[in-house]
């Protein structure tokens, strides 16, 4: 189950709400403190106390990245301190800087987080007492919106009912009364008069015959219908082709007289 947005809200309040100037302005002062507490937070990360143990240990190890820096750095100084024989830094000073930096990023993100709870609630509280006049209005408008969607509707089925008696019309001349109903009526698949398209000359054209149904024994007067723009190649009948019979000759050795055999076919 989702997080509760906060004490007034379940869910996070829609970005298309009509706020009024001085709600928008407490949004406003929100939005700029959560990304306050957020820009800090990512930009000083490296000094954000969290689990630094590597695979194979098996307690946690609270530190920072700077601070691990730090000490890799102090151990690096005493070897090359004991190497030139000079003393070794004082630990607690080396590594001083990058406490206070740790300390001053958890009071600062602490601070911001609180500023930011603060400007949310503020928001929040400002927007709860707007909900009854805001409530009214959607209400309005929603009742307006129905109006607009119901005559649209209802222009929508007069025009559906006028592109079906015209489309019906047409089948019952195409057809010559054969059909008083264009042929996809009441087909499972989809009337599909969303494809009824005509050429230049008014005739239906040929895609959309096709997809509507309209078949060529269908069919009884010429001109309402455009002909197939791509008519597949016509089938040739082999046995009504008229052979050219071809002569063969043979010719018997020894002899260059040629002899004629007969005809192939």
């Amino acid at each position: 189950m989702p997080k509760q947005y906060d004490t007034n809200f379940v869910t996070e309040p829609p970005a298309d709400l009509p706020l009024s100037p001085k709600v928008k302005n407490l949004r406003k002062a929100y939005q700029d403190a959560d990304k306050a507490n957020t820009s800090y937070a990512q930009e000083n990360a490296r000094y954000r106390t969290q689990n630094v143990a590597l695979v194979g240990e098996i307690k946690p190890r609270y530190s920072s990245l700077a601070l691990e820096e730090a000490k890799r750095e102090l151990k690096e100084t005493e070897i090359a301190a004991v190497e030139a024989g000079k003393p070794l830094p004082d630990k607690d000073e080396f590594l001083a800087p990058v406490k206070a930096k740790m300390d001053e990023y958890r009071r600062t993100v602490e601070a911001l987080k609180v500023l930011a709870a603060k400007a949310k609630q503020e928001y929040s509280n400002a927007l709860f007492g707007e909900l009854k006049t805001m409530g009214l209005k959607e209400a309005e408008k929603a009742y307006t919106a129905r109006q607009d969607w119901e005559k649209a509707w209802k222009a929508m089925v007069a025009a559906q009912a006028t592109l079906e008696m015209h489309a019906s019309l047409f089948s019952w001349c195409v057809t010559a009364g054969g059909y008083d109903v264009y042929p996809s009526k009441g087909d499972s698949q989809g009337e599909r008069l969303e494809y009824w398209e005509i050429t230049d000359d008014g005739r239906l054209k040929f895609e959309s015959a096709k997809a509507l149904d309209f078949y060529d024994n269908m069919v009884k007067v010429d001109g309402l219908i455009e002909p197939d723009p791509n008519p597949p190649a016509p089938v040739v009948d082999e046995w009504a082709v008229n052979h050219i019979p071809r002569q063969f000759y043979s010719k018997p050795l020894g002899n260059e007289d040629a002899s004629h055999v007969g005809y192939i076919y």
